[in-house]
């Protein structure tokens, strides 16, 4: 089981390093609690990515929410929440802080469009490796590729979305499991 420290400092790096929102910063999950530190299975966090995509406030932030609370409890959770959001809010101060000084520079603006670039980069790199593990069977299959339809072309409200899937996923898999 890990230690308090060990869960805040995971998640410290992890706000640290990840970049571009909720599904670029789902690879940086992957990558430190499921692959190098072996805390999750991809199921589990797979299961905490659904919870925090459910639950009000920030989707990634739900998500450490729930993983910290599945590594230690409560502690484990704050731990988690601490360690994700300390270098984001120092972040974003400074950065708030340059770009009302250097909002009218040309240079920054093409940088950030580099930078959004990369993130779609990210993001699908993270939906091929976790789509790979936990669509794997056709019932799975169909429920992504309806739930990426009606998303795209329907526009379907998300939480509504996941609430329909949970509950088509129960019928499809209750004597499964």
């Amino acid at each position: 089981m890990p230690t308090l420290r060990s869960i805040f400092m995971a998640f410290l790096k992890i706000g640290a390093f990840a970049f571009g929102g909720v599904y670029s910063m789902l690879s940086f999950f992957q990558r430190e609690l499921v692959d190098r530190r072996g805390w999750l299975t991809q199921e589990e966090l797979a299961e905490g990515v659904a919870i925090g995509q459910m639950t009000p406030g920030p989707p990634i932030i739900n998500t450490g929410i729930v993983v910290g609370y599945r590594l230690r409890g409560a502690r484990g959770a704050l731990a988690a929440t601490a360690g994700q959001v300390l270098p984001g809010l120092v972040l974003v101060i400074a950065l708030a802080l340059a770009y009302k000084e250097l909002r009218a520079v040309p240079q920054l603006a093409a940088a950030l469009e580099g930078i959004a670039a990369a993130v779609v980069g990210l993001l699908a790199s993270f939906v091929l490796k976790m789509g790979r593990q936990v669509v794997a069977d056709w019932r799975a299959a169909l429920l992504a590729l309806g739930g990426f339809g009606l998303l795209c072309f329907a526009r379907a409200n998300p939480v509504l979305l996941i609430a329909l899937a949970g509950m088509i996923g129960y019928l499809a898999y209750r004597t499964k499991r």
